[in-house]
């Protein structure tokens, strides 16, 4: 009967947990990345609020034709720099944000992208940022 008594309020208290969100759910953590690396994919989605801080990322890409999907919503201030480099460090691809840009689709042609910098300044808002081998 003690056991009893003891359980009963276990198992009501465990079914209370349905609005916590789990750790590391990009829908609920401020100002940390959720990233997904695969070979020629790279996929990165940030909430933020008043970030400055700057994100370096190294790619997994070995083909020279790549497409780019930025996607900045939600954004209430500041700004937000995307760099592609290639494996000399040199800048291929670069777009400043200062807007929403619900689908900005580019390509990047006749190099392979090697690391990504994110340049992140007083920036509040939902980016989402999607890197992978175009499919002619």
């Amino acid at each position: 009967m003690l056991k009893l008594i003891f359980l009963i309020p276990l198992l009501l208290l465990s079914g209370c947990r349905e609005e916590i969100l789990e750790p590391y759910n990009p829908a609920g953590n401020v100002n940390q990345p959720f990233q997904e690396k695969k070979l020629n994919y790279y996929n990165l989605t940030i909430t933020a609020s008043n970030l400055t801080y700057e994100f370096n990322s190294d790619l997994d890409f070995n083909s020279s034709e790549s497409r780019i999907l930025i996607s900045v919503v939600d954004r209430q201030s500041g700004s937000v720099t995307i760099n592609v480099l290639n494996n000399s460090r040199n800048l291929i691809y670069i777009a400043s944000i200062e807007t929403e840009v619900p689908n900005l689709l580019d390509r990047i042609q006749g190099n392979i992208p090697d690391s990504l910098k994110i340049v992140f300044t007083d920036f509040s808002g939902k980016l989402r940022l999607q890197l992978s081998k175009n499919n002619l």
